[in-house]
C-alpha cells in the first residue's frame, strides 16, 4: 500500500516551467535592450556636455578680449575699431585697391 501512496502524488506539470523560464528569459532580454538604450543616451548628453563646454570656452576667451578692450586709450581703441571693421565686416581703407575673384575658387 505505501508504493500506491508515493505514486499518487502530484507530477509537476514541465509545461510550466517551460513558460515561467520563457518570460524570465524574454523579461532579461527586455532589460538589456532598455540599458542598452539608456547608455546611448548618456553618451550623446555627454557629447552635447562637451560641445556647449566648447561654446562657453570660446564665449569666456571673447569676453575677456573685450573687457581687455575697454582698457584702452582712445587712440588703441581707434585702431581696434578699424582693424575689425577691416578684417571682421570686410570694410575697406582708403586708398585699398579690392580685387574679387570671379573664379569662384
Amino acid at each position: 500500500m505505501e508504493l500506491k501512496l508515493l505514486n499518487n502524488k502530484k507530477k509537476k506539470n514541465p509545461v510550466l516551467y517551460i513558460v515561467l523560464g520563457a518570460v524570465v528569459f524574454v523579461f532579461l532580454i527586455a532589460c538589456f535592450v532598455k540599458i542598452a538604450d539608456i547608455q546611448n543616451q548618456i553618451a550623446e548628453k555627454e557629447a552635447e556636455l562637451e560641445s556647449i563646454q566648447n561654446e562657453i570656452r570660446i564665449q569666456e576667451i571673447k569676453n575677456s578680449e573685450l573687457e581687455h578692450v575697454l582698457n584702452y586709450s582712445d587712440e588703441e581703441y581707434l585702431e581696434y575699431v578699424i582693424n575689425k571693421a577691416h578684417s571682421d565686416l570686410d570694410y575697406v581703407r582708403q586708398g585699398e585697391r579690392v580685387f574679387v575673384n570671379s573664379a569662384g575658387n
